[in-house]
């Protein structure tokens, strides 16, 4: 309201001296035109005293913005036990208590405020234990294998996107692998990724995401590589190769048995 006052009243004093030297104030240009150099003075003013209210309206906003982050940090405080506060409520306290705000308090609200954060939860607490990190916010927390599906248990500091790729104990040739993009919630999440793994196959998946990616590092998880648990399976596994094995020793031995004998007999009726 106060805006719309001030620039009501520069139009309407902008008016009244424009047309109280209309007819004195004018210049011929170059074509021929004329034009009123006291109108084009006018219009410098009332430019000048918008800009001048512009500012005063942003700084007033800022102000007001100041005093609104003050007063929630002030009604967290009083309202809220620190025991109880939850870990939104302690970062943004955190976060407001920069030293140039800190500056601005009283011994006692900076006494009150510190004896606050002291009893409040520390947020690097809710990092559960967790098996391997995505990036320094995300987090593995358990995972299986079952039935070509991997389920993954995932905990997030902040929203976030992971991209998984899997990856497997594939033989000689072409073929193809899943990739997934999922995106992940703050606290916990549960992800299914199915895999084009054989049953034989051993198989593993891989994890990025956009910090990830800026650390430069990625994680993985794996069921191992089957050919080294049994470098046999491509021949029926240990138990089929020794099978074989055996089924073939034992053909020999009868083999050899049979010629034993065919000999024995042509050298009794000779």
């Amino acid at each position: 309201m106060k805006r719309i006052f001030l620039v009501s009243i520069v139009v309407a004093v902008a008016l009244a001296m424009g047309m109280g030297s209309m007819g004195a104030a004018t210049a011929i240009a170059d074509d021929g035109t004329e034009t009123n150099e006291t109108d084009a003075g006018v219009v410098d003013q009332i430019r000048g005293l918008l800009e001048d209210d512009q500012e005063e309206h942003d700084e007033d906003n800022e102000s007001e913005s100041d005093a609104s982050d003050s007063s929630n940090l002030h009604s967290i405080l009083e309202r809220t036990d620190a025991k109880n506060a939850s870990y939104q409520q302690v970062e943004s306290v955190d976060n407001w208590a920069t030293d140039e705000q800190r500056d601005e308090l009283t011994d006692d609200e900076r006494e009150e405020l510190e004896a606050w954060l002291a009893a409040a939860p520390d947020p690097d607490d809710r990092i559960p234990e967790y098996v391997r990190e995505i990036d320094s916010e995300t987090y593995i927390t358990d995972w299986e294998f079952t039935d070509g599906q991997f389920v993954v248990h995932i905990f997030a500091l902040e929203s976030t996107t992971v991209t998984m790729a899997e990856s497997a104990d594939w033989e000689e040739g072409s073929g193809e692998y899943r990739t997934m993009v999922e995106d992940v919630d703050e606290g916990n999440n549960t992800v299914y990724v199915n895999t084009f793994a054989g049953e034989n196959d051993g198989v593993a998946l891989s994890f990025a995401t956009p910090l990830s990616m800026e650390e430069q590092r990625g994680p993985y998880i794996s069921t191992g590589t089957q050919g080294e648990q049994d470098p046999f399976r491509h021949f029926g596994g240990t138990s089929g190769l020794f099978s074989g094995v055996v089924m073939t020793t034992g053909l020999a031995a009868l083999g050899a048995v049979i010629v034993v004998r065919g000999e024995e007999s042509g050298v009794v009726q000779a």
